[in-house]
């Protein structure tokens, strides 16, 4: 059996924390506004941040229109109107500065994983924030690569990306190659329809409705040596 000598790992909810930088970032909105951060104003916000995402996942909008539109309708629904890319700014400079925090015991599996095989980032997302955060999480320096979609042109799942990505890694071969990311729509799609073998990172067990399934499913990121271990058996 073939082994994976290549994991392309996801970054925003495989390896970072970013629903702890999202609270922190939209509570400094708020403020700026004056308004109170309410509890339900967090989910309302984090299912307009999704849906929107995942119209630029199905080419419905632009990123910059997704940077905008987002706060706009999320303040529209508190009956306020805002400029969607001023707030955008401030929403992303805080998610830049204070959205670097790992999951536990991440940056121990990558460690680890980095010293028998080859490790990349790929990520849809703003350049300058992205990379801000990888620097200030100490992730960087056991990473042979990372892929930004802005940089790329392309962002997951478009065939195109994965398409990018494949030739820049020097001998790169699908078939020893493993995606790794929390995202059905984005990460696991993407691989399904780029020929390469995928792992959900599903830590809270949700389900699947898509027609489309990863090869694997991992609700703790360490579980990925029980993967590689069979795989490479």
């Amino acid at each position: 059996m073939d082994q994976y000598h290549t994991l392309l790992f996801d970054l925003d909810d495989t390896l970072l924390d970013f629903g702890r930088a999202e609270q922190t970032a939209l509570e400094k909105v708020l403020a700026h506004f004056e308004m109170e951060a309410a509890p339900e104003f967090f989910q309302l916000y984090r299912e307009i941040n999704k849906a929107h995402w995942e119209m630029l996942e199905r080419n419905e909008l632009t990123k910059d229109e997704v940077l905008s539109y987002r706060h706009e309708r999320f303040f529209e629904a508190l009956g306020k109107k805002v400029d969607g890319s001023k707030v955008d700014q401030l929403y992303r400079n805080t998610i830049a500065e204070h959205g670097h925090h790992l999951f536990d015991g991440t940056l121990d599996v990558i460690e680890e994983l980095s010293r028998t095989h080859r490790l990349f980032i790929i990520t849809n997302g703003v350049k300058a924030t992205q990379q801000k955060r990888l620097h200030r999480s100490g992730l960087l320096p056991y990473f042979s690569g990372v892929f930004i979609s802005e940089d790329t042109g392309y962002q997951k799942p478009m065939r195109a990306f994965f398409d990018y990505v494949a030739a820049r890694i020097e001998q790169f071969d699908r078939k020893s190659a493993l995606i790794i990311g929390d995202s059905l729509t984005s990460d696991i799609k993407g691989g399904h329809d780029s020929n390469i073998d995928t792992c959900w990172y599903n830590p809270l067990g949700k389900s699947n409705p898509f027609s489309f399934s990863p090869h694997y499913e991992i609700k703790q990121l360490n579980e990925i040596y029980s993967i590689l271990t069979s795989r490479n058996s």
